[in-house]
Parts: structure tokens; sequence; C-alpha cells
């Protein structure tokens, strides 16, 4: 009863503050942990060289625009950014927030332009259901007081390896994804970085298990009107075909190692959790 009396009050003061037509942008902060078994069987120096190259793909900068109907996140400078030498890197796999995601908030879908071995693909789907439970518990972030509510859902738990490769590999396991999100009503908008949403309040904050984004910095209604528009000139897709697209892709480019080194190398496996 406390919880949804609790979430009523939100909802209640979000609805009289929706009304006003306003614009923000919110800077966030990402950091993700390697999986702690990573480069068991490197040696020191190599897997030293291998982290240093992987910081800038585990450390990122975002931004994200909103205003009451829509919003728009993305790498930070990297807005126009569409690549374009059409050379694959995995590390850039690494990261969990890839291209230049657009949401509709009133309709719940969404547009995700991004580049994958120099093509570029517009997914156009629906944004996964947000089953959340609020908690009660509240801190301060910056100025915004923000309330804590967790969500947990299965995912496919994704294994980058290149060299050999079981048949075991190619069936990717399920994982338990625990999300824990802080929103603020005082900026009554429902939405926060990359598909999360669903909240009587933009997200400041959301950790899911190995990856931590934090906003840093909000700006609302800045001087320069902003443009929210829905990406384009891309091949469109749906979630599950760029998946599957994807994972044939990098099914090529792990022969294409494998044929190079030859077939006595062992390959390195790196894991998101």
């Amino acid at each position: 009863m406390k919880n949804f009396t609790f979430l009523s009050l939100i909802i209640f003061s979000l609805t009289i503050t929706f009304a006003q037509e306003f614009q923000g942008k919110a800077y966030y902060m990402s950091k993700t942990k390697m999986d702690p078994n990573f480069g068991e069987n490197i040696p020191p120096e190599r897997k030293q060289r291998i982290m240093e190259r992987m910081k800038s793909n585990l450390e990122k900068n975002y931004e994200l625009d909103f205003n009451s109907t829509a919003s728009l996140f993305y790498e930070e400078k990297r807005l126009e950014n569409s690549g374009g030498n059409g050379r694959f890197n995995f590390l850039s796999f690494m990261s969990p927030f890839q291209g230049i995601l657009h949401k509709e908030f009133a309709v719940k879908t969404f547009t995700n332009r991004v580049e994958l071995f120099g093509k570029i693909f517009l997914i156009k789907d629906s944004l996964p259901k947000s089953k959340w439970v609020l908690s009660g518990e509240s801190k301060q972030i910056g100025n915004y007081t923000v309330y804590k509510a967790t969500m947990s859902r299965e995912e496919p738990q994704e294994v980058f390896q290149f060299g050999r490769q079981s048949t075991e590999d190619s069936k990717p396991k399920m994982k338990t994804v625990n999300i824990n999100a802080w929103f603020t009503p005082q900026i009554p908008v429902s939405t926060g970085p990359y598909k999360h949403g669903g909240l009587p309040g933009l997200i400041l904050e959301i950790n899911t298990n190995n990856t931590t984004l934090l906003c840093t910095k909000v700006v609302m209604n800045p001087k320069e009107k902003m443009k929210i528009k829905v990406p384009s000139k891309g091949t469109v897709v749906t979630a599950d075909e760029y998946s599957k697209i994807r994972t044939e892709k990098i099914a090529e480019m792990r022969e294409v190692y494998r044929r190079n080194r030859g077939q006595g190398g062992g390959g390195q496996r790196f894991r998101s959790r």
C-alpha cells in the first residue's frame, strides 16, 4: 500500500507538470567492469596492452536530449559519426550502447541507428516492457532527489571468441540481468539512458550488473532550441533481424580470423556479464 501511495503521488505531480512544454539535455558517464576471469591464460604484458586498448570502449560519455514526447541518446561528440572504413573492431562490441537511439514515449517505440561493418542499419521496434518495483529508497544526485526502482529480466549472454569455437559456444546462454534505476520526478519525463524508461521521471543513474551510467549534469530549457529528429537513412530491420545479422557477421569475421592465424591458435574469450 505504501508503494502504491508513493507511486500515485509521483504520477499526480507528473501529470500536472507534464502539460508544460520543456526541453532538456542530460550528460552521462558510463563505466563497464570486465569479467574478473578475463585474461587468465594471457601473459601479463599482453593483458595490460589489451586492457589499455579496451579502456576507451569501457568508459564512455553520452548525451540525452529530451522533451515531453521524445528523446535522443548518443555518444558524446559522435552524433554525426557514420564510421566508414568497414573494418571490424571487436572491442567496440564490449560497449553495451551503440549508435543513436530515438524514443517516442506515447507509442513506446524506438529507432536505433547503428553501423555494422560499414553498413548503416535502422533498428525499429517496440521498447521492452518495464516492470519496475519501487523500493521507497531515495538519495541525492546533484540538485535532484532521486528514488530507486528495480527490475530483473532474462537476456542472452554474449560471448566474443576468436579462434576455435565449439558447437556449444554457438548457442547463447541466458542470464539474469538485475537493473537498479534512480529517477527524479523533478524532471517529469519518462525516459533515461539507452532503452531504459517507463518511470515517472528522468533516470539519472542506472546499474545493470557490470555497467553503471551516472548523470553528471542536466541543462533544462537550453537557450538554443534542440531538434529531436528520428534517425534516417539506413536499412530498416527489427531488433530480432539485426541480432541475427550481427551474429552471422561476427561468425564470418571469427572464421576469417581463424584462417589467418591457422589451426593452432586457441583464441581468447571476451564475455559481457
